[in-house]
């Protein structure tokens, strides 16, 4: 996997322009992340009814009552939650540490779905604050964020699949 983030040596490039194995690897990197992109948007109603049987999981009252009394506040930090964990993703992708790594996503992806299942429903929005271009603002941010999300999973999924076939190839590879 390392090797689609390094830069091996090879033969020199002409002033000014990038050496081809950085450029390839530059471009195969563009394309996995726009396959990404489109493979999300075919997965986000998947996606949407793993939240919603999430949220009919039974619940700890004393989390809903804490998030729903402070309905704006829980529906804001939970960009916050959804954002921390693709990060973390693509940290672990950039800078693998093993274990630590994926304890690291694990958490924020724990956090985000406990938060996800007791926070106030977003619908409840113009019910509470009559802010019907707020409460859009919010859903349309919730269905954005989830395909962001969902695209870095993919994302790395993809890489994984690479790196494997990858490693799969240079040890099938006759030595030179």
């Amino acid at each position: 996997m390392a090797s689609l983030f390094t830069h091996p040596p090879g033969p020199p490039a002409a002033p000014g322009q990038p050496a081809p194995s950085t450029f390839q690897r530059h471009h195969l990197l563009w394309a996995l992340a726009l396959a990404s992109l489109a493979a999300a948007g075919a997965v986000l109603p998947l996606a949407w009814n793993l939240l919603d049987l999430l949220s009919g999981l039974p619940k700890l009252g004393w989390l809903q009552s804490l998030l729903g009394a402070v309905p704006v506040a829980s529906w804001l930090l939970m960009f916050v939650w959804g954002a921390a964990v693709p990060l973390a993703l693509m940290e672990a992708l950039h800078r693998p540490r093993g274990l630590h790594s994926a304890l690291r996503v694990g958490g924020w992806m724990l956090l985000a779905l406990a938060w996800y299942a007791h926070m106030p429903q977003a619908a409840l929005c113009e019910q509470l604050y009559h802010w019907q271009t707020a409460c859009g603002l919010l859903r349309w941010g919730f269905s954005l964020s989830l395909g962001l999300a969902t695209a870095a999973y993919v994302f790395l999924v993809f890489v994984l699949a690479l790196a494997a076939l990858e490693l799969a190839f240079e040890r099938n590879l006759p030595a030179r």
